[in-house]
């Protein structure tokens, strides 16, 4: 997904210096027709410059004055544009970004992406996985003052404590991820205690820090895996792309006999190799989840050198 993106972005950038180029042309076009006095400026300006290239590949020394004649000649156009009334930036080159000039990348020798190409692609990224531009579910915008502050049944803390400490790992974890104890994590809990906020958390985070993350449903999640089984393949390379790959409702999918279990081993297993992360969350207890995807993954899910189990309970704040 990130090579899609990235190829988007560069059409668009594309687009962009097009559509610059076209505005360029018919200002100057519009100067050459309505003009003359500024024109003929704009004409000396490119012989001097022209000129100084002549000189130069005829082995003349270029003149000391070129600097001082340009400026004076670019003042002389900016003072004729504005008794036009037209911008005295009217004849400048357009640029979205002046860093990069619409190019995306920036930097010599050593060419890197620009600030503003990052910015356009964590906002692409954003859409692309279901995030808001807004920023409205944040680690930022977390609000403990929704959950009760009355101690839970047979508990020594509240469901506010209990999330404010759930709130604190997946935020040290979005911090210092790959840097982290265990790659994968696993929120488990029912209905609205907060999983999916704390994911789309994490994804902002991620986002912000440059990492590629994707965040799918548990349905969607289904339709990739069956697609994958059914062309024989060991694993889908769309959910093997991203660095942190996030299912989110994980059991709230129909199970396909012979494919689901299997195929989501294949997924966690072969990801758990490479290294890569995956975050789930699911309306199931650890019980729930055995029964349903069979020891063999649960097991993966419950060792401590791969994944952190984090269990929400309380109250539905949603009702």
């Amino acid at each position: 997904m990130r090579e899609d993106l990235l190829r988007e972005l560069e059409n668009e950038y594309g687009q962009i210096r097009a559509e610059n180029e076209r505005i360029e042309a018919e200002r100057r076009e519009r100067i050459r027709k309505e003009f003359p006095e500024i024109r003929a400026l704009t004409e000396r300006r490119e012989e001097l410059v022209y000129g100084t290239l002549r000189d130069i590949l005829h082995g003349r020394a270029a003149t000391e004055s070129l600097p001082e004649k340009m400026e004076q000649l670019s003042g002389e156009i900016r003072l004729a544009l504005k008794a036009a009334g037209l911008p005295e930036d009217y004849l400048a080159p357009i640029w979205r970004c002046h860093v990069c000039r619409d190019t995306g990348y920036a930097g010599e020798p050593v060419r890197e992406p620009c600030e503003c190409l990052k910015k356009a692609y964590r906002e692409k990224l954003r859409r692309k996985i279901g995030l808001t531009s807004e920023g409205t579910e944040t680690f930022e915008a977390f609000d403990l003052s929704v959950f009760p502050e009355e101690k839970l049944p047979e508990r020594s803390y509240s469901q506010r404590d209990l999330m404010k400490r759930c709130r604190e790992i997946c935020e040290e974890w979005s911090n210092r991820y790959p840097d982290v104890e265990s790659r994968d994590l696993m929120l488990c809990g029912k209905s609205g205690l907060g999983k999916t906020f704390l994911l789309h958390a994490m994804a902002e985070r991620l986002i912000r820090r440059d990492i590629n993350v994707l965040i799918v449903s548990a349905y969607k999640t289904l339709e990739i895996l069956r697609k994958a089984y059914f062309n024989n393949e060991e694993h889908s390379d769309d959910l093997m792309a991203a660095d942190v790959l996030m299912i989110d409702d994980l059991g709230s999918e129909p199970l396909m006999q012979n494919v689901t279990v299997e195929q989501l081993f294949n997924l966690i297993n072969e990801r758990q190799h490479r290294g890569l992360a995956t975050v789930i969350s699911t309306n199931l207890d650890m019980n729930e989840f055995r029964n349903r995807y069979t020891e063999r993954i649960a097991s993966r899910l419950r060792d401590k050198r791969y994944c952190k189990v984090i269990t929400l309970e309380g109250k539905d704040i949603r009702t």
